[in-house]
């Protein structure tokens, strides 16, 4: 049953993969359903090869927001989760002690141990780059006392593992908890990956109401008990569930005056109702019945009161007798219009900045639409397309279509690569990328969706062949110069762009593109500080010719 799973999961996955690779993205997409990550960031992830220690994919989270090159520390709260998620993807039919052991020897070198050159080159950098990122967050706020947890799975088509393996495991868990006491380590089989897979479709999730709530067409409004509601946004761990949180307001505002009141409102023993000063959370729901004593609701979105659910749930622990509620707004709604009128109405009286509404812009707008017409699906509310089952190579997200543009229009691949982010935030950055005006034709933003796709494919061709150093640093240098080579020159206004015909692209032209990009990067000196320079990108547009790539 499982095999017929994964064979209907596998047609939305990134093209080009093999049954081992399609193996690892689905146990990756699938135990990382609760942290809603989209297809990008579930390939970004993958790191499996030669020297990778057991290691296919890693990822690290702080309360439940993924770590990426551009992450705003300054938006962390105080007692902060860190989560390292270290995933094994075997592609075979039982567990096996070797990948636990594998999996302990890395943590060992890297956790356990400070790292010695010999460590360092036993294996790949990528695995290096994985633990400093993680030791540099937990640095970096050090100052907030973190919680921090590092999440061990080992996956395979297997129904139940061998007492061998599970007492290796549990080495490993008393291990890691030695050192961080939320650690766990889970040997998931097919049982629990098919589970996971159910859980994923639908989300039905029982909401207990303090006596009958109000009911209208459509929508119902009415008090929770806060610990109710608490364990009404976690998970079966008691982690905050993210894939219910509308992702353009789903940024947690950290340590600012209006969470410093809302905790105060919530310490135990005050005696004032909690809902009489709050606003309470607005939830946009596919389905919503109440059968005494629960409102079921289908596939729930948190769409305003996101600052007060994480307090909620930051408390939940003191809140466990507590009789206090909140209140709770519930209205039926999939149009996705419809959808996009209650969140900006029901936000507009917050102090959520102008940067969270970019996705209703009307540029984005248009854009989907023109998208569309071409076979590609633009992701303006994260994860909406992947939850409709389109074709990862056909969804492009408001972040990779800002990262298209910047190298593309603004010749900037060293932003795109490690800032993006900042592009959205600053309203002059954002405006010399999305505007609807005669320098930006609609046309743009397609000629940019499908040169990026291109390379994106080419990229994962060459990915198990070609040092992760190029292929991890020059994907939007080589855009840039694809571009170039494309238009016959370096000068590219956004109605030149436009005009560009990416059916003229060959895996010949990508070959000589990426070739010379990579033989560019490694003459300046492969590193990722070179990548994120200005300077480099100069380089290539003083040495690039049309002969160079031609």
């Amino acid at each position: 049953m499982l095999n017929s799973v994964i064979d209907e999961a596998t047609p939305a996955y990134p093209s080009g993969l093999n049954k081992d690779e399609q193996f690892e993205f689905f146990c990756a997409e699938k135990l990382l359903t609760n942290y809603d990550v989209s297809y990008d960031e579930i390939s970004d992830g993958i790191i499996d090869g030669t020297g990778d220690g057991g290691i296919d994919a890693a990822y690290l989270f702080i309360d439940r927001r993924l770590v990426t090159d551009d992450f705003d520390f300054n938006t962390v709260g105080d007692d902060p989760f860190i989560e390292l998620v270290l995933i094994q993807s075997k592609n075979t039919p039982s567990f096996a002690e070797a990948p636990v052991d594998k999996l302990h020897s890395v943590l060992n070198a890297f956790l356990f141990n400070t790292p010695t050159p010999t460590t360092l080159a036993a294996f790949k950098p990528e695995i290096a780059e994985v633990f400093s990122k993680f030791q540099d967050a937990r640095a970096k706020i050090s100052g907030k006392f973190p919680t921090v947890a590092v999440h061990a799975f080992y996956c395979a088509r297997a129904m139940s593992p061998a007492t061998s393996v599970v007492g290796k495991a549990d080495a490993l868990k008393t291990a890691l908890r030695a050192l961080y006491p939320a650690s766990t380590v889970e040997l998931v089989g097919v049982p629990r990956l098919y589970e996971l897979a159910k859980e994923q479709k639908t989300l039905v999730i029982a909401l207990p109401t303090v006596g009958q709530p109000l009911t209208v067409t459509r929508a119902m409004v009415g008090l929770v008990k806060l610990s109710d509601f608490a364990k009404f946004i976690s998970d079966d761990h008691g982690l905050i569930m993210n894939r219910i949180f509308e992702s353009n307001v789903r940024d947690y505002q950290g340590d600012v005056d209006v969470n410093k009141e809302i905790a105060g409102s919530l310490t135990p023993g005050t005696t004032t109702e909690f809902w009489w000063m709050n606003n309470g959370v607005t939830i946009v729901a596919d389905k919503a019945q109440y059968v005494h004593p629960n409102i079921m609701i289908k596939n729930p979105l948190i769409v305003n009161g996101l600052q007060t659910s994480f307090e909620i749930h930051g408390k939940s622990t003191a809140l466990a007798g507590d009789t206090r509620n909140v209140m709770i707004k519930i209205i039926e709604e999939t149009d996705q219009a419809e959808r996009e009128k209650i969140i900006k109405a029901t936000n507009r009286q917050t102090a959520i900045k102008a940067s969270s509404f970019r996705a209703s812009d009307g540029i984005h707008v248009k854009i989907e639409d023109y998208l569309k017409g071409k076979g590609y699906f633009y992701d303006r509310r994260k994860n909406a397309y992947k939850r409709q089952g389109k074709p990862a190579d056909r969804i492009i997200s408001i972040d990779r279509m800002t990262q298209g543009v910047l190298s593309v229009l603004g010749q900037a691949p060293e932003t795109a690569r490690a800032r993006p982010g900042n592009a959205l935030r600053n309203d002059t950055e954002y405006a010399a990328i999305f505007a609807e005006d005669a320098d930006h034709p609609i046309g743009m933003y397609g000629v940019t969706t499908i040169l990026l796709t291109q390379i994106e494919a080419y990229f994962r061709s060459i990915r198990k062949t070609t040092d992760r150093a190029l292929v991890n640093n020059m994907k939007f240098h080589a855009l840039m110069v694809l571009a170039w080579t494309l238009n016959g020159n370096s000068t590219l206004p956004g109605k030149r762009i436009a005009q560009l015909d990416p059916t003229n692209v060959t895996d010949v032209m990508l070959k000589k593109v990426t070739d010379w990009v990579f033989a560019e990067f490694t003459a300046a000196g492969k590193t990722d500080q070179t990548a994120r320079d200005k300077a480099f990108t100069d380089r290539l547009r003083t040495n690039w010719t049309p002969a160079a790539t031609a």
